[in-house]
Parts: C-alpha cells; structure tokens; sequence
C-alpha cells in the first residue's frame, strides 16, 4: 500500500514543480525553454518542456490525467513509475526535437501522459495478467478518446508531442512485458 501513496507523493511533487514554473513563467518568460525542434541550443528543452505549461487551464487539464496514469503504473512499483516517467521524457522529448514542426516551442506534460497511457494499454495486452489486463481496459474506458490526439487538429497543440508520447510508452510497455515474460 505504501507504494501506491509514493507514486501519489512523487506524482504531486512532479505537478507542484510545474505550477511552481508556471507561477515563474507569469514574470519571466521561462517557457521559451521548451522544445524548439532541431535548435541545438533548445536540447535542454527536451527535459524541461514537460514542467513548463502555456496558462493555468493547459497545466489543470494535464494534472488529472498525469495523477491517475502515474498512480495505476504505480501499482508496479515506484521504481517503474521513475523508469516509465524518465524514459518518457526522454523518449518523446527527443522525438519531438528531432522530427516535430520547426519554428515553434512545445512545452506541457501531454508527451508525458500520452506515454504513460501507451505504456499501461500495451503492457497489460502484451503482459496477459489480470491486473495488468484491468489497467489496460480502465486506461481505455477512461482516456480512450485520448487517441484522436495524436491527429493534428489545432495549430497551437503539439499533435507531435502526443503523437511520440504513445509511440514511445507503447514501445516501452512491450519491451518491458516481453522482459518480464
């Protein structure tokens, strides 16, 4: 049981440091440290883009989703919420660098939380345990709507950024079900 309240402690820190950097951003303007596609001097975005948010309403709308996808991977471990959150960042964070619309900055959590969402969905198919099985049908019912997000649909979201973020959570979700089989 202690692990599942961690998860929710580190969880809420994590958001707590992006409201933090939203609060800094509404006196110096921090966001222009996120992502700027294939601009050496913005790789540092790729780990900070996901703590720096446009306004309040994107940083809420984040918030739950990243609240309940980390809790639920929790129920592994905290060691596999860091890893899935790290790679996550990493993963997606450099995929939108690489290959994302140029002459924009992506900044937000949503790479995050459509990695997680991909993670939990294809490790409970690949894995076929009960529990990991539940997971993967509650992340469906509950944010299956998310995967019209990967399609580009406003030119101010960063359709990449979800779009890398599955990809790279489903990747990781198989990878690491085939090694726990």
């Amino acid at each position: 049981m202690t692990r599942y309240f961690l998860t929710i402690k580190y969880s809420a820190i994590i958001l707590l440091c992006c409201f933090g950097a939203l609060l800094v951003n509404s006196f110096f303007a921090i966001n222009s440290f996120g992502i700027v596609p294939r601009a050496t001097s913005h790789l540092s975005g790729i780990f900070f883009a996901p703590f720096l948010h446009v306004n309040w309403m994107h940083l809420v709308a984040n918030s739950i989703p990243f609240m309940v996808l980390s809790t639920l991977i929790g129920v592994h471990s905290v060691k596999r919420f860091w890893v899935v959150f790290g790679y996550s960042i990493m993963t997606s964070g450099s995929l939108v660098w690489l290959l994302a619309r140029g002459d924009t900055v992506h900044v937000g959590m949503s790479g995050v939380i459509y990695a997680m969402w991909g993670y939990l969905i294809v490790y409970g198919v690949c894995q076929r345990q009960f529990k990991d099985i539940l997971i993967a049908i509650i992340v469906l019912f509950a944010y299956g709507s998310l995967v019209f997000g990967v399609l580009p649909q406003q030119a101010n979201v960063s359709f990449e950024s979800h779009l890398f973020g599955a990809l790279a959570g489903a990747a990781l979700g198989y990878m690491l079900a085939k090694r726990a089989r």
